[in-house]
């Protein structure tokens, strides 16, 4: 009997395995659910919608890496896991990095002690195939063998040119800073162990890479001096070129105050080739923390002031772990920070909106997301969508995003969406996100014995998978009977296996996934509505926006035989007439004229009021020499009708 419960155990863990995204708070995505532990999940999310996810796993009695990729639903690709590496790591584990490049591979980095027993960097590259493109061991990017030297904590950054560049710390006597930059084969391009950058005083620490201007990078990492449990610590931001030089080194704040547990920081693009950083100090050591804001351009210069500037002077508060959302276009970001009351005992969480030359636009006390109380709140994630600024939190062992606008306004529906609705504590968060403006959340969760669980979160407040419409559907009339519809990719990053054309609701044909038009023909008298789904395997999105034709019969050669809405008059006529019809409200008409062989020969904008509308045609004006019959199209918003004239010269 217990053979058998076990086998059918098994078998569920295996099902919640393959499956797609969760759509259930109350029911995460699991990713690794084993006896032993798995922890401190990493995420990079492929632009075709494929998901990585690695981690340590503990399940043969010591710390292995692993990785797994699931496609743009959240089915597994790999049937199984793919061991990365089983060679020896340390008891305790440090940050590490997962990023993808140009090619969908999987870029891994972190540290082990292989070599005599010191901890060295070491970076793998997987393709989706699963295969090892940096050999079985990976590249070796640092070599000591002193125990009194150790490698630590690697970040990585995917360049749009194919390479990858890696930085680490270098624990020794002081601490310093290692980069280096690897092509796509693997060649190390600055030298078989890097470029170091060692501090005159102090030491140099937890560096992070972001995209620069063009192919450039932009390099963070701490000044440190003094003792290094309690360091005064400044932030560097440096620009470095693919060519290995740093052109400039410039300070994001000099005030001090920035603990020594406060170490990979908000760090991201400001769009424009600049940095945007926030973090959190006690400049004053007054045991009052503030959360700080700083921008970097392209050019080194810091917009926001010398040390950064304050998001929130509302005392006695305090305020911890900001993440940010930057909105380029409209030069702006999104803070988001913890909050407590001044012994720190209880917690909530505030927003802040800064201008990119470091001003409070929502007012120098941020607006409260959730007011201070005994509950705790906790910051996870931001990033910039369409819809607005997406804010990942946690309150208790409840996860939540929410979405926010310039206005200070929900964006969706809901003001929180609940991400993860489950009562086991949650811990080591990582997230990632992509173009099409959803994320992936990963995490570990449980007392002990930690699995990694993960959703998926659209840029609509949904959960789960999400099947794109096609975009902006338009008809385009080829009298007398005949319509072509034409619409875009649901997205540019995927697409679809096929495409259903539905007239009045019902099927009338399907296409490929990579048709973007269809014609179709003999259309009797009326007005017909059209739209178009996409198929994703056995799932297919909401419709498109719909348009109407309306398509007038000729049994009479000459006038229409049913009145429509549009009315042309007087018709036949020699001179002008007038079109006559009735907007919904104001937009712009396209008048197309055709001939009688169905040859478009002009067309011209109309301004459109709502209420009656009446526009003066000449069919001279718009290509028609010759006395006879033509065609007129009129299409305003998602609307076409098509009239029959008789013109007299």
């Amino acid at each position: 009997m217990k053979h058998i419960v076990l086998c059918i155990a098994a078998c569920v863990l295996a099902a919640a395995l393959c499956a797609q995204w969760s759509t259930d708070p109350y029911a995460p995505s699991i990713i690794a659910g084993f006896d032993a532990e798995q922890v401190i999940p990493k995420v990079a999310i492929v632009p075709n919608g494929n998901t990585y996810i690695c981690r340590f796993d503990n399940q043969s009695g010591g710390y292995r890496v692993y990785l797994d990729l699931f496609d743009i639903y959240g089915n597994r690709i790999w049937t199984e896991s793919l061991l990365i590496s089983s060679h020896t790591q340390m008891s305790w584990l440090t940050e590490y990095d997962l990023g993808v490049d140009t090619e969908g591979n999987a870029i891994i980095v972190f540290q082990d002690i292989r070599n005599a027993g010191v901890n060295n960097v070491v970076a793998y590259k997987v393709n989706p195939a699963g295969e090892f493109l940096w050999g079985a061991d990976g590249i070796a990017l640092s070599n000591d063998t002193n125990a009194d030297y150790g490698n630590m904590s690697p970040v990585c950054f995917c360049s749009a040119d194919g390479s990858s560049y890696f930085a680490w710390q270098r624990l020794g006597a002081v601490t310093s800073v290692v980069i280096n930059r690897l092509s796509a084969d693997g060649q190390k391009l600055w030298g078989e162990w890097g470029t170091t950058f060692t501090a005159t005083e102090g030491s140099y620490t937890w560096p992070q890479i972001i995209q620069g201007e063009g192919n450039d990078i932009l390099l963070k990492l701490f000044h440190d001096t003094g003792p290094f449990w309690s360091p005064t610590r400044h932030i560097l931001v440096m620009k470095g070129t693919p060519d290995g030089t740093f052109p400039w080194t410039v300070s994001a704040t000099e005030a001090g105050g920035i603990p020594a547990w406060e170490q990979l920081i908000p760090f991201v693009g400001d769009g424009a080739g600049g940095a945007v950083l926030a973090w959190y100090d006690d400049r004053d050591s007054n045991l009052d923390n503030d959360v700080y804001c700083q921008r970097i351009d392209s050019q080194g210069n810091a917009t926001m002031g010398l040390n950064g500037s304050l998001v929130n002077v509302s005392l006695p508060k305090q305020q911890f772990y900001p993440e940010v959302a930057v909105d380029a276009a409209n030069q702006q970001v999104y803070v988001f920070y913890r909050e407590t009351d001044a012994d720190q005992n209880n917690f909530g969480l505030a927003r802040q909106l800064m201008s990119f030359s470091g001003n409070c636009l929502w007012g120098q006390a941020g607006p409260t997301i959730v007011n201070i109380g005994g509950e705790s709140c906790n910051t996870i994630a931001a990033h910039w969508t369409t819809q607005g600024a997406v804010f990942l939190y946690e309150r208790g062992a409840n996860l939540y995003a929410s979405c926010w606008t310039s206005s200070g306004d929900f964006a969706w529906a809901s003001s929180q969406v609940g991400v993860a609705q489950t009562t086991d504590p949650k811990q080591h968060f990582d997230c990632d996100h992509h173009p099409d403006n959803w994320c992936v959340l990963s995490w570990e969760q449980g007392y002990s014995g930690f699995d990694i669980y993960a959703m998926r979160i659209n840029g609509n407040g949904s959960l789960g998978p999400q099947f794109l419409p096609p975009r902006y559907l338009t008809a385009e009339q080829q009298p007398p009977s005949s319509v072509i519809l034409s619409w875009q990719y649901p997205s540019p990053y995927v697409e679809p296996n096929q495409y259903c054309i539905l007239m009045n609701d019902e099927l009338t044909q399907t296409v490929a996934g990579d048709v973007l038009t269809y014609t179709v023909t003999d259309l009797g008298s009326g007005t017909h509505e059209f739209y178009v789904k996409a198929r994703y395997g056995d799932n297919y999105s909401d419709p498109s926006n719909s348009v109407t034709v309306t398509i007038v019969a000729a049994d009479d050669p000459i006038l229409p035989s049913v009145e429509a809405a549009p009315r042309l008059t007087p018709n036949p006529f020699s001179g002008t007439a007038t079109l006559s019809f009735v907007g919904k409200n104001s937009s712009t008409a396209c008048v197309t004229l055709y001939n009688a062989k169905g040859q478009k020969l002009g067309q011209r904008d109309c301004a459109v009021i709502a209420g009656t509308n009446e526009i003066t045609i000449d069919p001279r004006s718009l290509g028609l020499r010759e006395s006879g019959v033509f065609f007129l199209s009129l299409r305003t918003g998602g609307q076409v009708s098509l009239l029959k004239g008789l013109f007299i010269k």
